[in-house]
């Protein structure tokens, strides 16, 4: 039986949550050593220097026409990326993963306001839950104000994510996977080096952290990107950001693994309710969901 367009672009969507879950769970093991902005900075400068020569290979370096459009996605993906660690050190990979996936949420009502989609009341109810769910994975009573600013970098995270997913959907209707990944990731590297200039970088980084900052710069971000702008060819935004929340869950429990964070039974409680919320949101929300258009 032939697989239809939209379930390939659901599977290279779960594709890339899996690798952002398990990657996203060794960045976190990081942290200690090499702080989230300059994880960010490795990721975006790690991923230019692979996609580059692979995009010239291919064909598609050459500059597209509208740069700007570029510039603003690398602002995007620096922002989304550093945003994330912020939560993921301070809260923890669980909940900082978890918060992240307000974002579809976010695409829904953007969707229903801007592009004029019928959303239906269950999209609202499912909303009220998502919130519950996070703030049940944070166990939000008991913040203190360091754990704040982790749950403000966390909604930051949400609201970048859900701007890449609409913002990459739009590009990936008339440029290549590979051509808005590479772009995209020159100018956040650009970004990153005037931000944070190379010789600030941390001094004595034992070869193991190396060894993780090349595997999120290959597994958690040259990949995976190139392959959800393949799905957001394939299949409408609302859908990718759907199937990316099995991230939490994949980032839960291999933070578990390998760094032995553990969530007590009330937080993965909270993680499923986010799951399922943003789940019945996308699958029964809108009356229509249009798929972009395939570029040869």
């Amino acid at each position: 039986m032939e697989v239809s367009r939209a379930t390939k672009g659901a599977l290279l969507a779960l594709i890339t949550a899996a690798l952002w879950g398990v990657t996203g769970a060794i960045a976190g093991g990081v942290f200690d050593i090499v702080p989230p902005a300059y994880v960010s900075q490795v990721r975006a400068i790690v991923t230019v220097v692979l996609l580059v020569p692979y995009a010239a290979y291919k064909g598609v370096l050459a500059p597209p026409p509208q740069l700007w459009k570029f510039v603003l996605l690398g602002m995007n993906l620096a922002v989304v990326n550093v945003t994330f660690y912020w939560a993921l050190e301070l809260l923890g990979v669980g909940p900082g993963a978890t918060i992240q996936f307000l974002a579809p949420i976010m695409v829904l009502v953007w969707m229903s306001l801007v592009r004029g989609y019928v959303v239906r009341t269950v999209v609202w109810v499912a909303a009220v839950g998502a919130v519950t769910g996070v703030a049940l994975v944070t166990q939000a009573w008991t913040l203190d104000s360091s754990d704040m600013l982790g749950v403000a970098a966390g909604l930051v995270s949400a609201v970048t994510f859900a701007t890449y997913l609409l913002y990459g959907e739009h590009l990936a209707s008339s440029h290549k996977p590979l051509q808005i990944a590479t772009w995209g990731f020159i100018f956040a590297s650009m970004i990153w080096i005037v931000v944070l200039p190379p010789w600030t970088f941390p001094s004595d980084v034992p070869a193991a952290a190396w060894r993780d900052l090349l595997i999120i710069g290959v597994f958690g971000t040259a990949l995976p990107f190139i392959i959800e702008f393949q799905a957001l060819r394939m299949v409408a935004s609302g859908i990718v950001g759907v199937v990316a929340t099995a991230e939490p869950a994949i980032a839960a429990v291999t933070a578990a693994v390998l760094l032995g964070q553990e969530l007590a039974a009330i937080q993965w409680v909270g993680v499923v309710v986010v799951v399922v919320a943003v789940a019945s949101v996308e699958r029964l929300g809108l009356s229509d969901v249009k798929s972009p258009t395939a570029i040869a």
